[in-house]
């Protein structure tokens, strides 16, 4: 029986480059925790800090959850090519997971959300940095170890009044 046609759940290449912000989620290969060891994500966030700078994006937020870990990114210019960032990242934290335990961290892609306004950024912000609270991990953000920005001091983030809800969800 022939496969129905499945539409791509990826834009456009040029969707990725350029002047934007985006919402990504990378998840270990099949939704294994290996972030439960915090030897991994504390390294990860090296790693994040290091590949991501090096294509020019900044780290607003970050979020290691046991099984995926979630970024909001924006670009620093009209050079910037989010698949080439993610897998710069991805490869790089997959050789370093290796040297911890993990032969295969990654799950093939990453889900991604182009952020279209300055509400819908510090709501995603927010999001992400709410993601262990929403899991039932702590009952504070402040209290999960694998969250944070690269950019400013999230512990002072006011969370917008508007609550951003992911399309896929």
């Amino acid at each position: 029986m022939p496969q129905p046609f499945r539409k791509p759940n990826r834009l456009l290449p040029s969707a990725y480059r350029g002047l934007s912000a985006f919402f990504v989620t990378a998840c270990t290969d099949s939704h294994r925790a290996y972030f439960r060891d915090l030897r991994i994500p504390q390294a990860l966030i090296e790693i994040a800090a290091q590949q991501f700078s090096k294509f020019h994006f900044a780290v607003h937020a970050y979020c290691f959850m046991p099984d995926h870990c979630h970024f909001v990114l924006a670009a620093r210019d009209n050079s910037c090519d989010l698949s080439d960032a993610m897998r710069a990242f991805k490869g790089a934290a997959a050789a370093q997971a290796r040297k911890l335990g993990p032969t295969n961290l990654w799950q093939k892609g990453f889900y991604d959300h182009v952020i279209r306004s300055g509400e819908d950024f510090d709501a995603v912000t927010a999001y992400v940095l709410e993601n262990p609270v929403r899991a039932g991990l702590v009952k504070h953000p402040f209290d999960w170890p694998l969250s944070g920005s690269l950019e400013f001091d999230w512990r002072k983030f006011q969370a917008p009044s508007h609550v951003f809800h992911p399309p896929w969800k």
